[in-house]
């Protein structure tokens, strides 16, 4: 039973990491999905599409995603690693706030890092999260979609802070480079064979993690990181949780 578990949740991982566009093989004969109509959906000037939903339960509590159609597809062989390293970044310092600062807010609000704050990276999407805001204050949302904007356009990427978040990633790479990680990749190989999808596993290669200059790093973050790639509905979620009336 131990294996079986095993190797389900290799492929249960292997399904988040599949680009959206080769998870079904039946995709071009599926009807569209419909867009809920409760989900109010508009355009900023900018071309970032937003997407409002309301909801009555938890009670009192926001949760914000913003989502980029940016992962470790558009790497190149140089750059292996930068898209879930820029990740990492996003939570060292922004120009509104400044070094651990955005952890720092959102804890007195009462969103844990690593819980109710936290992000991911896959081969061709990155999503952020800021869940479980409490309501009753306005600033605190407002808040909330200013660190939005921020990481969409404004990390400060500070070099020394850089140089700090190389040894996370490694840790992180050595925690799970274990046999079913190196089956994983492997596989992915021989899944891919001839695509860029197979040689994109989003923690990237070490020695690019190790010694990457940080103006590369930012050239990925503005090359990437602008609203053509944040206008979809798979790509950019608001969603508030309000009070019952």
């Amino acid at each position: 039973m131990n294996n079986l578990k095993t190797i389900l949740s290799g492929w249960a991982f292997l399904a988040l990491l599949l680009p959206t566009s080769l998870r079904g093989q039946n995709a071009n004969q599926a009807p569209p999905i419909p867009v809920d109509t409760a989900v109010r959906i508009g355009t900023l000037p900018n071309g970032l599409t937003y997407y409002i939903r309301h909801n009555n339960w938890p009670e009192h509590r926001a949760d914000f995603y913003i989502a980029q159609k940016v992962g470790s597809i558009q790497e190149e062989e140089s750059q292996r690693g930068l898209a879930h390293f820029l990740e990492h970044m996003c939570f060292n310092g922004t120009k509104h706030f400044p070094g651990n600062e955005l952890i720092r807010y959102l804890e007195t609000l009462g969103v844990k890092f690593g819980g109710d704050l936290n992000a991911y990276t896959s081969i061709d999407q990155t999503v952020y999260n800021i869940s479980n805001v409490p309501t009753m204050r306005q600033s605190a949302l407002d808040s909330c979609l200013l660190i939005l904007s921020d990481w969409a356009n404004a990390l400060t990427l500070d070099p020394a802070e850089i140089d700090k978040e190389r040894g996370v990633i490694h840790e992180e790479w050595r925690e799970r480079t274990g046999p079913n990680m190196r089956m994983l990749e492997r596989n992915l190989l021989k899944l891919y064979s001839g695509s860029k999808y197979g040689a994109r596993f989003p923690i990237g290669l070490m020695s690019v993690v190790d010694n990457f200059k940080p103006k590369e790093l930012r050239d990925y973050y503005e090359k990437w990181y602008h609203p053509s790639n944040q206008a979809s509905s798979l790509l950019v979620m608001l969603m508030w949780h309000t009070p019952k009336p």
